[in-house]
């Protein structure tokens, strides 16, 4: 008995060690592409034989890495050579430079893009959501119901939606109370 705890406290600590330095690696491994596939794309870029997807893509790794501003600009130049037919592309691009705007707390310029979104394809709810969501933050809570009742006119189980309509009827409701 005295010497099996030893080899029980050896054998659970490898086995800590092991499942750490497992997910210890993996994380290197991802961070070692993420950063190969930005150095691929940014060589792309400065040779001028970047499609309108690489930067794209280039524009949603420099969002991942908090880059708002870079991010922008790859935005707008995919923005400038997306195929002005391919609306759902189009539609999830003006979402994406939306939520890059709502990231860095510039609101009305997300609302603005997030429009841009809807404009291009009208049952796009996550750019409907978003939209919302930015109205929230601006505090304009009003507008914010009617976006989310808009959401449940395309998708009527769409979670997000039923919980905020519920969320800002009571916020205005008690709004309306106090005046």
């Amino acid at each position: 008995m005295e010497n099996i705890l030893p080899g029980l406290y050896l054998l659970v600590l490898l086995t800590l060690l092991g499942g750490l330095s497992f997910f210890l690696v993996q994380e290197i491994l991802k961070k070692r592409n993420l950063e190969t596939r930005l150095y691929t794309l940014q060589r792309r870029v400065r040779q001028n034989v970047a499609s309108y997807e690489d930067h794209y893509l280039l524009g949603t790794l420099y969002l991942s890495k908090k880059l708002f501003d870079q991010a922008i600009v790859q935005f707008r130049y995919a923005l400038k050579m997306w195929d002005v037919k391919d609306k759902p592309g189009l539609a999830n691009l003006y979402n994406t430079i939306g939520f890059t705007y709502f990231e860095s707390e510039q609101y009305d310029l997300a609302i603005y893009y997030y429009k841009e979104a809807i404009k291009n394809l009208e049952g796009y709810t996550t750019a409907w959501n978003n939209l919302g969501y930015a109205y929230e933050k601006k505090k304009m809570n009003g507008d914010a119901l009617n976006i989310y009742k808009k959401v449940l006119e395309y998708d009527s189980d769409n979670v997000v939606a039923i919980n905020q309509v519920q969320i800002l009827k009571r916020k205005v409701k008690d709004r309306d109370d106090r005046i």
